[in-house]
C-alpha cells in the first residue's frame, strides 16, 4: 500500500524562532552568533522576546527575562 503524504503532519523546529529570523535578516548565523530580541531596546526594563542558542548557553539569557536583570555583555547585541 503506498504512503499517503497528504495527511502527514508538518513539524517545524521553532527553537529561538524570532532570534533566528533576526539573524538571517542581518546576515548572522543563528547557531553561532549572540542575538537577543527585546520588546523595546531603549528601555532597560524591556522583556527578552527571544535569544539565540549561543546567548542562552553562554549568558543564561531566557525568554521573558528583563534586560536589567540579565548579564548581557556591552554593547548589547540585540535587535
Amino acid at each position: 500500500m503506498p504512503l499517503d503524504i497528504s495527511c502527514l503532519p508538518l513539524c517545524i523546529d521553532m527553537k529561538s524562532f524570532y532570534a533566528s529570523c533576526e539573524c538571517v535578516d542581518h546576515g548572522l548565523d543563528p547557531l553561532e552568533d549572540y542575538v537577543v530580541v527585546v520588546s523595546d531596546k531603549n528601555r532597560s526594563g524591556s522583556v527578552v522576546l527571544a535569544a539565540s542558542p549561543k546567548m542562552k548557553q553562554d549568558y543564561g539569557i531566557r525568554t521573558g527575562s528583563r534586560l536589567y536583570g540579565s548579564a548581557l555583555p556591552s554593547p548589547y547585541p540585540y535587535f
